[in-house]
């Protein structure tokens, strides 16, 4: 028996170092690892949670879904606090929105003015008598070929913008 006690003893050296051999994993993986696994559970379970990790030097991370704090207030206060969440999502959206529009509003005013500058030089331009010719009107007759292409082609641009205006204005 004396024997067996001293297998044991030299099997528990043996575990400890097993255990000291380990190499330990760097702590940013296993964190990182960790806040994967959370926020999966989260989408897949469409639960709301919190992982509070605290490192060795005493440094706190924080993961949650749909927002951490939101999670930990509703946890400490026992009531849901989502509306603040969602509401707050919502008024990101509607802000983004009004910059884009204001965007929009601010191009359709260049092209207004620039609208109506080409006017005022087009009017300037009768006036005098020195008036933009109708190329549109002429004559094909008298063209030669590369004349010929070079309208054509000047034709499929103004038809593609002309849709393409007409298909803004639908959005509008």
């Amino acid at each position: 028996m004396a024997f067996e006690g001293n297998n044991a003893a030299k099997k528990e050296n043996t575990r400890k170092r097993k255990i000291d051999e380990i190499k330990k994993a760097d702590f940013s993986k296993r964190k990182l690892g960790l806040f994967n696994k959370v926020t999966e559970l989260s989408i897949l379970c469409k639960a709301k949670t919190a992982l509070i990790i605290r490192s060795s030097n005493n440094e706190l991370d924080a993961c949650g879904y749909p927002d951490c704090d939101a999670v930990v207030q509703q946890f400490l206060a026992g009531k849901v606090i989502t509306e603040d969440y969602d509401k707050k999502k919502k008024e990101e959206v509607v802000e983004i929105q009004r910059l884009e529009y204001e965007t929009i509003v601010d191009k359709l005013m260049e092209l207004k003015e620039e609208e109506k500058n080409l006017e005022a030089i087009n009017d300037e331009a009768e006036k005098s008598g020195y008036g933009i010719p109708d190329w549109w009107n002429g004559s094909i007759d008298d063209m030669s070929l590369e004349s010929l292409q070079e309208f054509k082609n000047s034709l499929e641009t103004l038809k593609l913008n002309l849709r393409l205006n007409l298909d803004a204005k639908k959005l509008m």
